[in-house]
């Protein structure tokens, strides 16, 4: 009991102490689905005559803070509040003396990463001791005990069978976590006054170390902060996202300035296991000034970027992200609070049984021992032994489904949490419509001139193209980017960004510098040549804008004089923009609203030069502020972009609605942009009114209704209740500014509760968003990509990750998979007959590509082909250099062959073997790939953001995952049913039926503990269905409808099993002295009881087994189709006696004609009962409604009825058959 509860094992092994310092162990309790508690050892270290007081808890140090009188992790420079200045880092000469890298080093320990891997014995030790295992144990020994040897044995083989399994794929999943550790490499670091080389997995927090590219299998050691320098890195690893970022360092920001790990300076941040592309060194940068603010440090010998390490070991991004995998993918368990009501409801029935038994063991005097073992008998017999091994079987299948559509989860206890969904939120850029951005020209470049196509509401719809672009808004484009060029030539960033560049018809070269394609209108005066970005004011969705400041080169036509300018480029958010211009030109806010009305994405460039005649040094361009530079621009247009829908995205919105289930657009973006996607994929149905700031306001405090076409405008105050009568009749948009306004008033839950569109929301309200939906009582789910939204996937109780993925990378990636696995496979056996001095057998077919050509290899040549094939060459002996060859154990032996004859005679034998090796490979392999195993998370599928990643980008997986939650959910419901079923007949079974002197042979007990097992893995392993129903499951099992059908089956069940008692009692009378000790012996009660429970039994598993609408129905699922189908046969050839040897088998005695009826009918009326008291019930009291918040109107169910009935009209004209109206 010490190893079940830690509570337990601290009462009796352990006594309290009354401080830290006189305590030799401490009790950690984590947070829910982190793993399980522990006791830690508490360990004392001093240095400088102070101890310090910690201890180690997943893989985390914590350490005792006397002040505070308390323990916490380790605490880096970055977890300050209010965070450091920004000077602490420019300023940062690393670690300076040998005393302080001890001290440091003493407190944070060494950059390991190590993740041990217990041993098979180990871990299975770890499984013997855990409660459910012992409880099982213990219930075949009591078996045992009453005498069926048989049955015991063969449950205790599947027990066994069963934890080895979980053991084995615990070792194998700890294995490839243990595969992610980044193996040190040499790095220079500065200390001590000068730069030094040291491996990585020494690296301190404080250390000021130089950033280079990374091998091509290894990361970044740790977690680093750029202050010299940039870098091009690829967070694959971290976010999931394999777009390559470019990071930044903080040279240039104000140093009195706080830093900001989440807004400004998040692309100053390198992260641990992410691979770095490209650096360019700070001293590459023009300009003698350039590197005023870090003179006190000389340029690192490698030339690299410099940066701060901030934190290491464990506590970097990736060893959190590894921490979340290996201590939330604990096993699924029932420990549950409805788990033990459950019990606690069944327990009630056993022990009535077990109070039943005793009165009437000892009114007869029977002996005490075996009427205490009847009594724990029918007690145990409660807790279905077989609940937890149920559940992890169902999440697995769910896993493994999921991994099928490149669907990851690194939570699995979240899955059920898919099946109760309520609210299913969409960011909107990237996830409902695609990155590739469709530049459809600029706007507004005649704002306040005479002649311009104009609309009534004075919006300029003019848009210009190409050639007719003036010089000025062309150099906002060119510049107001953060686009970087490869050195191995690929351009990497935005995809908006580079759509905007390949339009504008420029391109990026080397150190940043962009020159044009072609040149401008002939009628222009001036040419711009070329443009090279000097700096870089980020984009951040706090600021919505982004500035650069450049030189440009723009000629003059006339003549052909060439003049240097130094020129600022900027470009954000109309709103925002519009605050920074010198003069705002008429009608700028009814252009831009037109475009957005019609769902573009825009974008208001404007500009300014530091210098017309010259260019400014690097020093002086260093020395501006951003405000500075953000301030007294010329407007130079408006971008506009489409931003078209995802294929799936309407299809899959639609599945969602149609399936009871509200969906809510949450973005960034413009509310009029937002609105009209909302539109475009069905969120949004009826005329929206948005809740703004009314127009020109600058108080800042004032909060309005308004219609998309201004139309509207009703002031609101959001301390008051809102319009009952507008949300009732119609849909709400509610920007970042209104929702701010609203934060703690009254009104907030009824106006979540309404809101369809949330627009120009920060990434911190999208939190609040998900965390007041939840506090109302909804199940969650968020849909973003694993960048922006990190915050509202973490918050969601369905976190889901878009990543960019498209159907061929993730082939490539399964081939590669599959050659490595078989590679393994085979230098495995290659290593086995070289130990037995025996030759290597033949390369498999999958793999001889890998190998060189020879004896041993008979498939080359066919490989060869195949491969060549695949990348599309048509001769494939004329590239053989191009086939990469390995050096293994099993390659040096195929090159080592000279063909001597006893070679010869080895050469022929490996032929004969070659077939069998090939399947022995390919059944290995099969094995280690087994499709319905849940798949090992490895890091790149996962993102550290939400625990579900789709690695493709399609909006389709949402209802996938739904699929799999309500599939996973319906199964457990159905087992809790069917195990209560099965507890209570069992209990009356012990009880009645057994003091009624009623046994069972253990062939007979055998036969059924089979049918059980054989079902109970069948209803685990039903696949969920093609779409999502209408129809919700059950929430939870305490409800009229499961507890009435569980007790009035039961009571079906009862009733029959009295009834045929007395039939049998009327024609052999009762013996009065029933020997209970006694062997079991034939009899027609016997044999009566044994094929009515059977039937029972059947009758539990078909009647109470969930199928469609949430998974497969009975009938295709095949096994347990056919395993009930064949039982049943059993079960009604015994009642008839059709096969008269197989009641001889079954040890059962012979009936009369007249018996055989009445069994039969008996059998068949208990089938038919339960079967009517579960549909009854089902029809009358299951709870399928969704929540208020999901209820669909009864005009969209018309609509949707309508369309339907559309669709199939259509379909039954295609295929041909006449219409019916």
């Amino acid at each position: 009991m010490t190893k079940w509860n830690i509570n337990i094992r601290t009462l009796f092994t352990t006594t309290k102490a009354r401080s830290p310092d006189s305590a030799q162990l401490i009790k950690v309790i984590p947070e829910a689905n982190s793993g399980s508690a522990e006791i830690c050892r508490l360990q004392r270290d001093t240095l400088g005559g102070v101890t310090t007081i910690s201890f180690l808890f997943q893989k985390r140090r914590f350490i005792f803070y006397p002040e505070r009188k308390c323990f916490a992790p380790l605490s880096y420079v970055l977890d300050a509040e209010p965070k450091p200045a920004l000077k602490t880092f420019q300023d940062c000469e690393g670690l300076t003396t040998k005393a302080e890298i001890e001290r440091v080093q003493h407190h944070y320990g060494d950059n390991t990463f190590d993740i041990p891997v217990p041993g098979f014995i180990e871990l299975w030790q770890e499984h013997a001791v855990a409660p459910f295992f012992v409880f099982q144990i213990f219930c075949v020994g009591l078996w045992m005990l009453d005498e069926y040897w048989y049955y015991s044995l063969f449950t205790l083989f599947m027990l066994v069978m069963f934890e080895s399994t979980v053991v084995w794929q615990r070792q194998r999943t700890l294995n490839e976590f243990r595969g992610m550790n980044i193996k040190p490499y040499d790095v220079w670091v500065y200390r001590e006054r000068k730069w030094q080389e040291i491996t990585s997995d020494k690296l301190l927090p404080g250390d000021l170390m130089s950033v280079n590219r990374t091998k091509e299998d290894g990361g970044v050691a740790c977690d680093i902060l750029l202050i010299e320098g940039s870098v091009i890195v690829n967070e694959a690893m971290l976010s999931g996202e394999s777009t390559p970022l470019l990071k930044e360092s903080v040279q240039l920001r104000p140093g009195d300035d706080l830093i900001e790990p989440d807004g400004l300076d998040k692309n100053a941040f390198v992260h641990g296991g992410t691979k770095v592309l490209q650096i360019t060194h700070p001293n590459t940068t023009n300009g003698d000034e350039s590197q005023q603010k870090t003179s006190k440090v000389g340029a690192p010998p490698d030339n690299g970027a410099v940066g701060v390490v901030v934190k290491t070991g464990f506590e970097t991004s990736q060893g959190s992200l590894v921490r979340t995998m290996i201590y939330s993918t604990e096993r699924v368990s029932a420990n549950n609070a409805e788990a033990l009501l459950f019990i606690l409801f069944l327990l009630i029935f056993a022990l009535a049984a077990s109070w039943y038994v005793w009165q009437e063991g000892v009114s007869k005097d029977r002996k005490r021992s075996k009427l205490l073992l009847d009594c724990v008998l029918i007690i145990t017999s409660v807790v279905p032994p077989e609940l937890p091994m149920e559940l992890s079987l169902a999440v697995n299948t769910s896993l493994a489904a999921l991994s099928k559509f490149a669907i990851f989860c690194t939570e699995p206890f979240r899955i059920p949490f898919a099946g109760r969904v309520d609210v299913a939120c969409f960011d909107k850029t990237g996830t409902l419509t695609g990155e590739d951005l469709v530049v459809d020209g600029v706007a507004g470049l005649a704002l306040g001139q005479p002649g311009a196509k104009v609309e009534k509401d004075g919006a300029h719809t003019e848009l210009s193209k190409g050639s007719s672009i003036p010089v000025d808004t062309t150099l906002v484009l060119a510049s107001a980017h953060a686009l970087v060029k490869l050195d191995e030539g690929e351009v990497v960033g935005d995809p908006m960004e580079k759509a905007t560049l390949q339009w504008l018809g420029w391109t990026l070269g080397k150190n940043d510098v962009l020159t044009s394609k072609s040149g401008l209108a002939t009628g222009a005066a001036r040419s711009p040549e070329s443009v090279q970005v000097k700096r870089r004011f980020q984009f951040s969705s706090a600021l919505k804008r982004q500035s650069t400041i450049a030189t440009v080169v723009i000629q003059d036509r006339k003549t052909s004089k060439k003049v240097k300018s130094t020129f600022v480029g900027v470009k954000g958010a109309p709103e925002t923009i519009e605050t920074m211009l010198v003069n705002t030109p008429p009608n700028y806010e009814e252009t831009f609203k037109y475009f957005t009305r019609n769902g573009a994405r825009v974008l208001a460039l404007a500009y300014k030069y530091l210098s017309s005649e010259a260019e400014l040094s690097q020093g002086r361009i260093n020395n501006y502020t951003r405000e500075e530079i953000e301030s007294e621009l010329i407007f130079a247009g408006f971008l506009v972009l489409q931003c078209p829908l995802k294929d799936d995205a309407i299809k899959a919105v639609r599945m969602l609605n149609e399936s009871s289930h509200r969906v809510v657009m949450i973005t960034g973006d413009n509310p009029l942009t937002a609105v009209h996607v909302a539109r475009q994929v069905e969120i949004v149905d009826r005329e929206v009114l948005i809740l703004d700031a009314p127009e020109h306001d600058t108080s800042g405090t004032k909060v309005v209704w308004r219609s998309i076409d201004d139309k509207i405008n009703i002031d609101v105050d959001p301390t008051k209740p809102l319009d009952k009568e507008i949300l009732k009749t119609k849909d709400i948009c509610i920007t970042g500014h209104a929702l701010a306004k609203f934060k703690d008033q009254k009104a907030l839950p009824d106006l979540l509760r309404h809101t369809w569109v949330y627009a120009r929301v920060s990434p911190k309200q999208k939190e609040d968003i998900l965390l007041g939906l939840k506090d109302a009582g909804y199940t969650t789910l968020m849909c973003g990509d694993g960048t922006n939204d990190v915050g509202a996937l973490k918050q969601a109780h369905v976190g889901v990750a878009l990543l960019n993925g498209s159907p061929e990378d993730l082939t490539r990636i399964a081939e590669h998979y599959r050659t490595t696995k078989m590679k393994e496979i085979y230098e495995k056996q290659v290593n086995m007959m070289q130990r037995f001095n025996q030759p290597p057998p033949p390369v498999p077919a999958q793999i001889a590509h890998l190998y060189p050509p020879g004896p041993g290899n008979p498939h080359y040549q066919k490989a060869m082909e195949r491969e060549a094939a695949k990348r599309g060459a048509k001769d494939a002996a004329n590239q053989p250099e191009a086939i990469p060859t390995i050096t293994s154990p099993g390659a040096q032996a195929l090159q080592q062959s000279n063909l001597t004859p006893q070679q010869q005679r080895q050469q022929q034998a490996q032929q004969a073997a070659a077939g069998f090796a090939d399947k022995l490979t390919s059944t290995m392999m099969e094995q280690e790939l087994d499709d319905n195993e849940p798949p090992t998370i490895k890091l790149g599928d996962a993102s550290v953001a939400a625990p579900f990643t789709s690695k493709l980008a399609n909006v389709i997986a949402i209802p996938n995952i739904l699929r799999q939650g309500r599939c996973t959910l319906v199964a457990t419901i159905q087992m809790y049913k069917i195990l209560a079923l099965n507890c209570l007949i069992s209990a009356y079974s012990l009880s009645v039926i057994y003091l009624d002197g009623i046994k069972f042979g253990d062939g007979q007990v055998t036969i059924s503990g089979m049918l059980m097992s054989v079902c109970f893995l069948s209803i685990s392993r039903a696949k969920s269905v093609e779409g999502l129903s209408k129809e919700r499951p059950q929430p939870n099992i305490f409800n009229v409808y499961i507890i009435g059908s569980v007790l009035g089956q039961f009571a079906i069940h009862i009733a029959t099993l009295i009834y045929l008692s007395n039939y049998v009692y009327s024609i052999e009378p009762r013996d009065t002295d029933v020997d209970l000790e006694g062997e079991f012996e034939p009899s027609l009660l016997n044999s009566a009881i044994y094929l009515l429970q059977l039937i029972q039994q059947i009758s539990t598993f078909s009647i109470n087994y969930q199928g469609r609408p949430f998974r497969e129905s009975i009938r295709e699922n095949k096994a347990m189709y056919w395993g009930l189908v064949a039982a049943s046969g059993v079960a009604f050839s015994c009642a008839t006696e059709f096969v008269p040897e197989l009641n001889e088998k079954l040890r059962l005695v012979p009936f009369s004609n007249e018996f055989k009826v009445t069994l039969t009918v008996l059998m068949a009326l208990d089938y038919a009962g339960c079967w009517v008291i579960e549909n009854v019930l089902k029809r009358l009291f299951s709870d399928f409604r969704p929540k208020d918040i999901a209820v669909r109107r009864p005009d969209q169910l018309q609509r949707e009825a309508e369309r339907k009935n559309k669709e199939a009209l259509e379909k039954a004209s295609t295929n041909g058959q006449p219409r019916v109206a």
